[in-house]
């Protein structure tokens, strides 16, 4: 009785679908990827199947850093009038001055990467979608090269 339970439990495991692969890095990966994107000023788009494409656009981002600066600022983070000095920089400035006063504003001392992280947080509700839309698209062009 024991044997014909065995061969019934390895039939019934052999059925199940193939483990889903530990996303936690893809997904690490995509929103890297993605804050590049966004940091650069390029809109990040996916689509899932038979779903709608998802984007979020340079616009967006540019929005939701505002209100980050804007919630630096009401909290007295922007000691040195940065703001204003990077208007003044960016028009009748240099472009250190400008990077220097956009690292004041952003608190860092490295706002490239700063930036990046703020466009993190922002997509990051989105990555196990973007994930899974990615891994559907590959799957579609292996099933397509049939």
């Amino acid at each position: 009785m024991n044997a014909a339970l065995k061969i019934c439990q390895e039939r019934f495991d052999a059925l199940l679908p193939a483990e889903a692969p530990d996303d936690s890095e893809a997904e690490r990966e995509w929103l890297e990827h993605a804050a590049e994107q966004l940091v650069r000023g390029a809109d990040v788009s996916w689509k899932r199947r038979y779903s709608k494409p998802i984007t979020v656009t340079a616009g967006q981002f540019a929005t939701y850093l505002q209100g980050h600066l804007n919630q630096r600022q009401i909290d007295g983070e922007d000691k040195r009038d940065s703001f204003a000095r990077l208007v003044l920089a960016a028009v009748v400035g240099s472009q250190s001055e400008s990077h220097s006063h956009a690292g004041d504003l952003l608190g860092s001392e490295r706002p490239v990467q700063t930036l990046e992280q703020i466009a993190i947080d922002m997509l990051r509700p989105y990555a196990v979608d973007a994930v899974a839309a990615e891994r559907e698209e590959r799957e579609d062009d292996v099933d397509g090269g049939l």
